[in-house]
């Protein structure tokens, strides 16, 4: 794509600048950021990633989560054997460690049927999403930023139903993890429901695109995608809080055959336990090696404006106001963009010099983020506690 120069120049500019100034005072924002997650959260996971994922926004200061949306596909509750629910026990129990009372919905199950459709004939119990949704917004009295780590359709469903407030100063942006950097490749949550995907995408709204994959699949690194991987698991047996190692080990390991959901969070781990989770390999699942595979740091990182920094040879996730004089500052960020959507959900972009309602996730060196990554996931982690 053209014009990366320009985009890196002023991010070295605007870093030099961060990285010469006192720290004290600099970039300092007590207000929280409202959040509204879309989510196509499981139970037990369907990608681990979902639920490891979710204890961000919960953890972080800077977010004000505002309702989860569990965006949920029919043909995802049974497979292979495996019988899921929608993910309220997640969501249960990180409020249970946080002390929160995030409200939770699930949406519609089925694909949308036309670009338009309301999904007004959906059971009730799929409602209660679309209307938390609506809800939450019409009570912000900030704007809201909605994140989706899913298919979408709980998303345009509320356009379809009120796109006043999709049009309103009710939203700061609609950050979607979904889809490739190449228009030749169908990425996963794209086509969950391709609908769905392409009514958000053409709608006009503010928008921050975090690409999946890229032409050669969801778990290959490019400069327009987020996907990295972890390359081990173990750190989190030696996590600080207990409570917040016990609820990745219930999760990870897919311990629906625990009742205990909460009581599990605040005993000791059981021996087998730690040891699976030590041994735990998301090749097993995938087939093309890695521990952990994430595609959802970026967005979270973007939403609570957190950089990734090497400091004396060593990746940490830091505030921007917390960036030190002697940290390299890794180039990512988020650029303007000019977005053609074809009716499958699939795009094509192309950076624009101008402003643009649209913007895509840029990162130069894909490897090297890796690489500091690996570093600062588990020190990241290890500095989220819970209040028991």
């Amino acid at each position: 794509m053209r014009g990366h120069l320009s985009f890196i120049i002023s991010w070295i500019t605007a870093v030099g600048v961060l990285a010469t100034v006192s720290c004290e005072g600099l970039l300092k924002n007590t207000a929280s950021i409202p959040v509204i997650l879309v989510s196509d959260l499981y139970y037990p996971a369907q990608d681990i990633g979902d639920n490891v994922d979710l204890l961000t926004p919960f953890a972080l200061e800077q977010i004000d989560l505002k309702a989860i949306i569990l965006d949920i596909t029919r043909e995802h509750l049974e497979e292979e054997g495996i019988l899921r629910d929608p993910g309220f026990i997640p969501v249960w129990q990180l409020n249970y460690l946080f002390g929160k009372d995030v409200p939770c919905a699930a949406a519609p199950y089925d694909l949308l049927s036309s670009p338009d459709d309301k999904k007004e004939d959906a059971p009730a119990f799929q409602q209660k999403g679309i209307d938390l949704l609506l809800q939450t917004l019409e009570k912000a009295s900030q704007p809201v930023h909605i994140v989706s780590t899913g298919s979408l359709r709980p998303v345009a469903i509320a356009m379809n139903r009120r796109p006043d407030l999709f049009r309103s100063d009710k939203i700061a942006a609609i950050h979607i993890c979904a889809g490739s950097s190449s228009e030749n490749y169908m990425e996963w949550n794209i086509a969950l429901d391709t609908l769905a995907a392409a009514r958000v995408l053409r709608s006009g709204a503010t928008i921050n695109l975090y690409p999946c994959a890229t032409s050669e699949g969801p778990f290959d690194t490019g400069e327009y995608n987020s996907f990295w991987a972890l390359e081990d698991l173990g750190w989190t047996l030696s996590l600080r809080d207990k409570h917040i190692r016990n609820y990745l080990a219930y999760n990870i390991l897919r311990k629906n055959n625990r009742p205990d959901f909460l009581s599990y969070l605040d005993n000791d781990l059981p021996e087998e336990d730690s040891i699976s989770l030590q041994s735990f390999r998301s090749d097993r699942f995938y087939g093309s090696g890695g521990a952990h595979y994430v595609w959802e740091t970026a967005v979270w990182m973007q939403v609570a404006s957190l950089v990734l920094v090497e400091r004396d040879g060593v990746g940490m996730i830091v505030r921007k106001d917390n960036v030190l004089s002697g940290d390299k500052v890794f180039q990512e960020g988020m650029i303007p963009v000019l977005l053609d959507v074809k009716d499958n959900g699939l795009f094509h972009f192309e950076q624009c010099e101008g402003a643009s309602s649209v913007q895509i996730y840029y990162r130069t060196c894909p490897q090297k983020q890796e690489e500091l990554l690996n570093d600062a996931f588990p020190l990241w982690y290890n500095s989220f506690h819970s209040i028991l």
